[in-house]
């Protein structure tokens, strides 16, 4: 299964577009709909979950379901490689400080939350509300985590949202550019922290979802919800929700 082909998308797809299709598609193979598809459904929310997760897309199109054990079998020619999470825009940056732009860097996105759901079989068809606790942002500070919203320049990293460091290789020492972790990437920090939030700009919340749990239910059935995860800090986009139903 190729998961752009699924989808309809193609490589050089945004995270937005790559919503959109799921949305449509997930609509319109919903097994509880007239002339649904379940099969089509359940591939349509297998692709999703790679497309929508940064890690998985990219381990994806460097070396397909395959896996990176088999990278570099038969000749597979050279890939990318993930140097440990260090926050680097392009390999360029360890050797020329901030890269070409010098940017700021937005906060990441809200965490993915991942909801584990038991039902009956004689709940099979019918509609269940299940409560759970989420992140939501702030309304006190405007997401902001900033006191009446007012923000600063962070000093740490003067407003750039990324940081410079020399690092010591058996090669020589470069210079390894990450996310600045007093502000997250920002750039800003807040003048005086919001009282409600403590600066974080989102609070945890109870949430209750109505779920239609289909006739033709195979245990461990993954449905994904877009931006219904936790919300991002600092005004930072929402994450998934990803819900299992096991059948007891």
């Amino acid at each position: 299964m190729d998961p752009y082909h699924v989808l309809g998308v193609n490589r050089n797809a945004t995270q937005d577009d790559i919503k959109k299709a799921y949305r449509k598609l997930a609509h319109q193979y919903h097994p509880d709909k007239k002339g649904g598809n379940e099969s089509k459904f359940k591939e349509v929310n297998e692709a999703y979950q790679i497309l929508s997760d940064q890690n998985k897309r990219q381990q994806y199109d460097t070396f397909g379901h395959a896996g990176p054990q088999q990278g570099f079998s038969g000749g597979a020619g050279f890939h990318d490689f993930d140097f440990g999470g260090g926050g680097f825009d392009s390999i360029f940056d360890m050797f020329n400080g901030f890269g070409g732009s010098g940017a700021r860097t937005r906060p990441e996105k809200g965490e993915d939350l991942h909801l584990r759901v038991n039902v009956d079989r004689k709940d099979i068809g019918k509609r269940k509300v299940y409560e759970y606790e989420a992140f939501d942002p702030c309304t006190d500070c405007g997401a902001t985590g900033a006191k009446d919203g007012r923000m600063t320049e962070c000093p740490a990293c003067r407003g750039q949202g990324r940081v410079r460091q020399a690092v010591r290789t058996p090669f020589g020492t470069f210079a390894q550019v990450g996310v600045c972790s007093s502000c997250g990437g920002d750039g800003r920090i807040a003048a005086s922290k919001c009282p409600t939030c403590h600066g974080v700009g989102r609070i945890k919340k109870k949430r209750s979802l109505e779920l239609h749990i289909p006739r033709s239910l195979p245990d461990r059935y993954l449905i994904a919800f877009p931006q219904e995860g936790n919300a991002g800090p600092q005004g930072a986009p929402p994450g998934d929700l990803l819900v299992t139903i096991n059948l007891k």
